[in-house]
């Protein structure tokens, strides 16, 4: 219960001298019943008069909404028509009360205009292709108006002309004589392009497979990867060229230009007692490895620390804490003796990790209701060309069971007329798939009498879900044949609940262009998707994801458990563009610690085995398996450490040696820039340096004691020079992401909105707007009623006990046994005689 707030809380301070009045009235010799009960009384009646309330929420319903249409006219809208917004504008403007409003230009701050459009109580139209690149974020725009009441809805435009432009992500400082993958990135707005792919490195034409000649996309972004080892120091320049041979409406983003710095090998600490183990092999091809079985006092001469296998007490926490403190970096591998096998918990040690060593409760993997229609309708009827749709579902049911991720669980619920279900499985092994797929087998249709009994189904469903915590998911699969409206209110409690949810539709006879039924594509819809159909004898496409080019994974050893591992952050410099398949056959349990980031993760149970975070100035990762040796007393990961899969590895060791140039004499640090944005150059010197842009010096600040900085704006494209540090400029970063950010559409509907295609925006846009027009208030609710009513109840109280008193004292006694005495009797007195 809230506790209650005052309008007038100066008035409750009255409660004071009336106490002491009743202090006084007692000392008087007033009796003290009496006085109490007219001294509450009295302080109800004053606490009334302080007018306490509470602050309640309600819904509001806006009959007019308010809506806003934000038109994106900025350069890359050039692929789409740009008068949609105004023709939505027109359509609703007679209908509801509606602004118009536009941005233009050569950056797109669409995070900005949303926060800006905000009212708190209005709709947001978005007609943009959402691709952000200036200002406030535009999900996390979206997330925050959302909280404050205003709802946004999109227009998804296809576009009416194609382009593609291409990037190439690398590391800028790049280490003599290893080999770096520059990924070459292709970004189209259509659904179909080809070109001629390009690279020149240092002026010279990098041989290419033949395909590279005629590449046809299919997808909206695709990455090539390209190769090159350099073997001389110093600045080297890259250059990819697209030549489309379709349309291509902007000629400006064919071109990239890519400025790499090779510096010499750094120093790398390896802390081990294994140098025959595949972590030691890929380090030392890599970097200048010197090799301790402990760590030392100094560890200035290096430029990251790798610690294998060692327990918390092998390790010097106070040299670790400052080295990494000072701007060091930190790898620390897993294995027998180290994490929670090396007392890691509460130890200084683990103060500078970004895990706790001990494991997470586990949250289970992906948790599956499977919903099988076994009403009368899926038994088929009669006539020629008429089949029974059950065996199909039944069969379908039993295949997702199959295909079901090991640590996750899975349930099922036959719904019609009567509902039957198996509670939730958890599916550990191929034996309690086979369990569960033969208890589906018995599952049989009721009568032709019995209904398609939903919306009982969806809340079991939700009871069951409610139970459990990690994925969840519904799958659905009927012959379609439902009653309108049937399960909607279920399925948008299911949304809340962020269930995912998937509906198969079987159809009972043939069809070469199946459809699904109306009131089922309904209930999809609802759920954020649509009806998949499947004619009689096809199975559902269960797919995992899986990247072209990726090195198949190794096949498990029998008798020994593997766990499939996976990318849990796709983003971060260590994993992107990483494919992994493989799989490791132990871990030390850890939990990340908050702040930190985990990248790769046990694929069924999300279990950490790569976490980072920053210490201090400097970088720490934790790999908790093993250092890969197949003859160590683990050997739990040496797929990890072989194939694409070592990518990892080298990628985490350069991820936390961060700049792997010395830091002696005078070190530049600029990125590559896009056009029209301005760059930033930071040189670190003890002594002022003399630095030129392109022969011309450049003006530099002082920020630190041994730091310089300065902002450049370089219009021209192509190479420049700082005092021997290449940078490059490339085309305005407008031009880079083309066509629909489709990330925009789930980030809306999770946020209560919907994104619309043209073709329906102007007919269900507005019907949508008004039947989430609904907005939470808080409002002020008196509570002085319920202190008038005891103050009332206790005065009439004391009434009723006095009046009793007074009756008891007016009413004669009367007794109901008095004491018999003898009758009187008359005696004569005797007459004298005369």
């Amino acid at each position: 219960m809230d506790i209650p707030q005052f309008a007038n809380p100066f008035i409750i301070l009255l409660i004071s001298p009336l106490i002491l009045g009743g202090w006084y009235a007692i000392r008087k010799g007033i009796p003290k019943l009496i006085i109490i009960s007219r001294l509450i009384i009295l302080s109800l009646l004053i606490i009334a008069l302080a007018e306490p309330f509470t602050m309640s929420a309600s819904s509001v319903r806006d009959e007019v909404p308010k809506v806003t249409i934000v038109s994106d006219q900025t350069m890359s809208m050039d692929l789409f028509n740009k008068d949609t917004g105004g023709k939505i504008f027109e359509a609703i403007k007679s209908k509801t009360p509606t602004t118009a409003r536009q941005f233009a230009g050569i950056k797109s701050p669409i995070g900005d205009e949303v926060i800006q459009d905000a009212e708190g109580n209005n709709n947001i139209v978005l007609v943009s292709d959402g691709n952000n690149n200036y200002g406030k974020d535009l999900f996390d725009a979206i997330s925050f108006v959302s909280k404050t009441g205003t709802r946004v809805f999109a227009v998804k435009q296809a576009p009416i002309h194609n382009d593609a432009s291409v990037e190439i992500e690398s590391a800028k400082n790049l280490i003599i004589g290893n080999e770096n993958v520059f990924n070459i990135v292709v970004r189209q707005a259509g659904n179909e392009t080809s070109y001629r792919l390009d690279v020149e490195i240092d002026g010279a034409s990098v041989k290419l497979p033949d395909e590279s000649k005629n590449v046809v996309q299919t997808e909206r972004t695709k990455v090539i990867p390209v190769s090159a080892t350099f073997n001389t120091l110093g600045t080297h320049k890259v250059t990819a060229t697209i030549t489309p041979n379709g349309e291509d409406w902007f000629k400006l983003n064919n071109v990239f230009y890519k400025s790499v710095f090779v510096v010499p090998k750094p120093k790398v600490l390896a802390v081990t007692a294994d140098t025959g183990s595949p972590l030691y092999t890929v380090a030392s091809s890599l970097y200048q490895v010197t090799t301790l079985n402990s760590v030392p006092d100094d560890l200035s001469p290096y430029k990251a620390v790798v610690i294998d296998n060692k327990g918390a007490g092998q390790l010097s926490a106070d040299s670790l804490s400052k080295y990494v403190g000072s701007g060091g970096g930190l790898v620390v591998v897993g294995g027998d003796a180290a994490y929670d096998k090396g007392s890691y918990n509460n130890s200084p040690v683990e103060a500078i990790l970004p895990i706790i060593s001990r494991a997470a409760e586990f949250k289970g993997g992906e948790n599956i209701i499977i919903l099988m229609d076994t009403s009368g309708s899926t038994t088929g009827g009669t006539g020629p060309g008429v089949n029974e749709a059950f065996p199909d579902i039944n069969a379908n049911a039993r295949k997702i069971v199959d295909t079901s991720d090991f640590g996750g669980h899975v349930g099922v619920i036959a719904f019609g007329g009567t509902i039957g279900a198996i509670e939730f499985t958890p599916i550990t092994s191929a034996s309690d798939k086979i369990n569960l797929e033969n208890q589906i087998e018995k599952f049989y249709p009721g009568g032709a009498q019995n209904p398609t009994n939903l919306d009982a189904a969806f809340a079991k469903a939700l009871k069951i879900l409610d139970s459990v915590s990690g994925e969840k998911a519904i799958i659905v699969i009927s012959d379609g044949q439902v009653d309108k409206g049937v399960g909607i209110k279920q399925i948008k409690d299911l949304i809340s609940q962020k269930v995912q949810m998937r509906f198969i539709q079987i159809l009972s006879s043939y069809e070469t262009n199946p459809k699904p039924n109306e009131n089922y594509e309904e209930l999809a819809i609802n759920a954020n998707t649509h009806v998949e159909v499947l004619n009689p004898g096809d199975r559902l496409k269960i797919t995992k994801e899986e990247k072209p080019g990726a090195t198949p994974t190794p096949t498990p050893t029998p008798g020994i458990e593997q766990f499939g591992i996976r990318v849990v952050n796709p983003d971060h410099f260590i994993t992107k563009y990483i494919n992994l398949t493989a799989s490791i056959t132990g871990y030390n349990p850890v939990t990340p610690k908050l702040g930190s980031d985990m990248l790769v993760a046990i694929a069924t149970r999300g279990d950490p085995i790569l976490t980072t975070w920053g210490f201090g100035l400097g970088r720490v990762a934790s790999f908790t398996t093993d250092n890969g040796n197949p003859s160590g007393n683990t050997a739990w990961a040496s797929a990890v450490y072989s194939g694409e899969n070592s990518r990892l590895i080298a990628s985490m060791i350069n991820w936390a040696i961060g700049d792997p140039r010395p830091k002696e004499g005078v070190v530049i640090q600029a990125e590559d820039i896009w056009g029209g944005t301005p760059g930033r150059v930071v040189v670190t010197s003890n002594t002022l340096p003399q630095v030129k842009l392109d022969g011309a010096p450049l003006d530099l600040s002082r920020t630190g004691p041994t730091t310089y900085e300065s902002s450049v704006n370089l219009e021209k494209e192509g190479f420049h020079d700082i005092s021997g540090y290449g940078i490059a400029v490339n085309y305005p970063l407008e031009y880079r992401d083309v066509g629909f950010n489709d990330k925009l559409i789930s980030v809306i509907e999770s946020n209560g909105g919907r994104v619309y295609d043209e073709k329906d925006v102007e007919g269900l846009l507005l019907l949508d707007i008004k039947e989430k027009a609904v907005r939470t208030v808080e409002e002020p609710k008196s509570e002085k009623e319920p202190f008038l009513l005891a103050a009332l109840g206790l005065f009439l109280t004391e009434i009723i006990v006095r009046r009793l008193k007074d009756y008891r004292k007016e009413r004669p006694v009367i007794e109901e046994n008095p004491p018999r005495t003898a009758p009187a009797v008359s005696v004569a007195e005797p007459v004298a005689a005369e």
